[in-house]
C-alpha cells in the first residue's frame, strides 16, 4: 500500500511538472524592465565639419549646453529623403524654443547638399566628404560600411543619435548607439523629456 501511494505521488508530480513545462514553453520568460541593465552612456565624440553654407560647425560648442539631435542620412539621395530630417525641419521653431540643436550629417559636399534641397533647412547639414578616413565622423560614429572591393563604393548607414545636455550619448560596443525608434524622436523632444530620461 505505501508503495502504491508513492507511485500516485510521483505520477501527480510528473503531471504537474509537465504542465509547468508546457506553460513555460507557451509563455517564454520575458526579462522584467526593472531588472534590465541600465543603458551605457558616454561622452559623444566631438567633431568639426562644414555645413551647406560652407561654415565650420563644431559639435563641442553645443555640448554641455544643449540637447543635440544628430541625424546621419544618405548623401546621394539628399536631405529631403530623410523623413526624420524633414520632420525636424517642420518642427524646428518649437525645437529651437526648447534649446534643442539639430545637425544632419552626410558624405555629400556642401554645394551638393544645397542643390539637393527643394526647401532650405534651418539647421546645419554637415558634409563628411572624407568618410573613408578612419578618423572621419562616419567611422567614429559607426556609420561607415567599407567597400567589398576597390572597384566598389563605400557605404554609409543612416542613424539618429540623441546627445543629452551633459554631452553624453548611448553606446553599444565600440560605437555610439543609434535610436531604435527614430520616428518618435520629434514627439519625445517636444514632450520635454530629457534624452537620458528613458
Amino acid at each position: 500500500m505505501p508503495q502504491r501511494s508513492h507511485i500516485l505521488i510521483l505520477s501527480a508530480a510528473a503531471v504537474i511538472i509537465s504542465g509547468l513545462c508546457a506553460w513555460r514553453i507557451a509563455n517564454p520568460h520575458q526579462r522584467n524592465s526593472q531588472t534590465a541593465l541600465p543603458e551605457m552612456r558616454m561622452a559623444a565624440p566631438a567633431f568639426q565639419l562644414y555645413d551647406q553654407e560652407s561654415t565650420l560647425v563644431n559639435l563641442e560648442s553645443f555640448l554641455h549646453r544643449h540637447q543635440v539631435v544628430l541625424v546621419f542620412f544618405d548623401g546621394q539621395a539628399g536631405p529631403e529623403s530623410s523623413r526624420v530630417l524633414t520632420q525636424l525641419r517642420e518642427f524646428h521653431p518649437a525645437l529651437k524654443r526648447e534649446g534643442i540643436i539639430v545637425l544632419g550629417v552626410s558624405t555629400a559636399l556642401p554645394q551638393e547638399i544645397r542643390n539637393n534641397s527643394a526647401q532650405p533647412f534651418p539647421f546645419p547639414i554637415l558634409s563628411d566628404a572624407a568618410a573613408t578616413d578612419p578618423k572621419s565622423v562616419h567611422q567614429v560614429w559607426g556609420r561607415y560600411i567599407a567597400p567589398e572591393s576597390l572597384d566598389k563604393p563605400a557605404g554609409t548607414i543612416p542613424g539618429v543619435f540623441l546627445i543629452d545636455r551633459a554631452g553624453l550619448v548611448a553606446w553599444e560596443g565600440r560605437f555610439p548607439k543609434p535610436e531604435a525608434d527614430p520616428d518618435r524622436i520629434v514627439s519625445r523632444l517636444l514632450s520635454g523629456a530629457e534624452v537620458a530620461d528613458r
